[in-house]
């Protein structure tokens, strides 16, 4: 027989406030909510993101769609799931599911704490069950009480009898999540998900400097603003391209701690049209918000753009979040092609191990970012944008190798690679090898070479990749001064 277990005694260990705890999604967590938000829609989508290699795109449009204020670098609805799935994870973890995301996390996400809690213990033909009850919440989408009937396995894992049907009760709240309906899961002409041109986290402010510029041009009316692209990579079937911003810190307001915060953007046309349309045309990017450091009398920041392989006039800007400034420079972009049936390489950013930093979670929600390159993983770089470095620094080389196609699944063989340096055209004999590490897709090299060896000269250094019995080359040139 059932009987009412106290649900004051069985959320005992659960704080009063269910909000996020201020530090970013971890990759379980987000995918927590991924799971438990979407709708039967947004899952027939995911399934053919996932197919077609667009995952990262579709989980972009994810959360646009469940961003109720765009201007602002929060996403509130994220903000307060991500506080219930972090209690969820401590008080079921232990139910089951994949990283311990249960049935029971996946109700409380939804709904909150059940009004009534029901358990019927486990007998010796019998086994454990438990029945939570939420009333009925018609303006959140909910029109009638909602029964979870959970049964104990012989494992120990707490599951969900009825999930069809509680499942069914809770669609249209999941719907009633999606604050930005007009953002849908539309495809380009080759088949690519297409992410609109300023996605959560654009101000208010960066949209309608943009409209203006778009409508106008660049004019006179911004302060002077370099940009540069510095590094391209293969990303799906298009190329990720990292935009490097750089500008005197006295155009920007900064904080007593030397911080200021902007919004970037930029917006590309290719072919034909960049020429009669400078500033037109949509294209797929990665982020719109960021914060910079400029303390040391410059600012350098980043945005990063995915763009079909070809040329592109793109429109890049910045706007000061604490003043009216703003800066924009049209620059032209010959996105490479990276052939999947190839081996080859991206790109090869040199930088110094002083302007590479390794963030922990709660970091990143500091206003405090500095500037980077491109990030990988949790690691950020920021390129030497002129190749200059002194005696005594470290060289750095980050870039990715690509074996080609894969006919099987399973591990790729070792990869090899081995770094030289020439001076003024002259071998110095000095050589590296290194053993990368690989996947089924690619091979993520990050190489360091003391210089304080080295005299002052113009260097190359030469990249060579042993990859089944051949040898694939690169090379980077810099500058080593006193």
């Amino acid at each position: 027989m059932l009987r009412l277990l106290p649900a004051v005694s069985f959320f005992a260990l659960l704080p009063i406030s269910v909000e996020a705890q201020g530090d970013r999604p971890t990759e379980i967590e987000r995918g927590w909510l991924e799971s438990f938000l979407m709708t039967r829609e947004e899952r027939r989508a995911s399934i053919e993101a996932m197919s077609r290699g667009d995952r990262a795109a579709f989980r972009r449009l994810f959360w646009m769609r469940r961003d109720p204020q765009p201007e602002t670098p929060e996403n509130e609805i994220l903000d307060h799931y991500l506080g219930r799935v972090r209690l969820a994870e401590r008080n079921f973890g232990q139910d089951g599911g994949y990283g311990g995301g249960g049935d029971r996390a996946r109700v409380f996400v939804l709904l909150g704490m059940p009004v009534q809690t029901l358990s019927e213990p486990a007998t010796d033909t019998t086994p454990e069950r438990l029945l939570w009850v939420f009333p009925a919440d018609p303006e959140q989408g909910v029109e009638s009480i909602v029964e979870a009937h959970y049964l104990r396995d012989e494992d120990g894992g707490l599951w969900l009898e009825n999930r069809s049907r509680v499942d069914e009760q809770l669609e249209e709240m999941r719907r009633r999540l999606i604050a930005r309906p007009e953002i849908g899961f539309e495809r380009d002409e080759e088949g690519r998900l297409v992410v609109p041109n300023l996605p959560a986290g654009g101000s208010k402010r960066a949209r309608q400097v943009l409209e203006r510029l778009t409508r106008e041009g660049p004019g006179d009316g911004g302060f002077g603003l370099r940009v540069t692209p510095a590094y391209f990579r293969r990303n799906d079937e298009a190329t990720y391209v990292a935009l490097l911003y750089e500008t005197a810190a006295g155009h920007l307001a900064s904080a007593p701690d030397g911080q200021a915060a902007v919004s970037v953007f930029a917006k590309a046309v290719a072919g034909e049209e960049a020429r009669e349309a400078p500033g037109s045309g949509n294209f797929r990017w990665e982020t719109a918000h960021t914060a910079i450091h400029a303390a040391d009398g410059s600012a350098r920041f980043e945005a990063s753009l995915i763009l079909p392989p070809g040329r592109h006039r793109v429109l890049a800007g910045v706007v000061d979040e604490q003043s009216d400034a703003w800066g924009a420079a049209p620059i032209e972009i010959e996105a490479p092609a990276f052939r999947d049936s190839e081996p080859g390489f991206s790109t090869v950013v040199l930088y110094d191990e002083t302007t590479t930093t390794e963030f922990g979670a709660s970091e990143f929600t500091s206003n405090a970012l500095p500037g980077r390159a491109f990030q990988f993983g949790r690691t950020h770089f920021r390129a030497r944008s002129n190749a200059v470095f002194r005696q005594g620094e470290t060289l750095g080389a980050f870039y990715f190798f690509y074996p080609g196609e894969r006919e099987d699944d399973g591990e790729l063989p070792q990869i090899l690679a081995e770094y030289t340096l020439s001076r003024d055209g002259r071998d110095t004999g000095f050589i590296l090898p290194e053993a990368i590490p690989t996947s089924t897709r690619q091979a993520a090299a990050n190489a360091e070479i003391a210089l304080d060896g080295f005299a002052p000269g113009n260097y190359e250094l030469g990249i060579r990749i042993h990859y089944r019995g051949a040898i694939y080359e690169t090379a980077r040139s810099f500058t080593l001064v006193r």
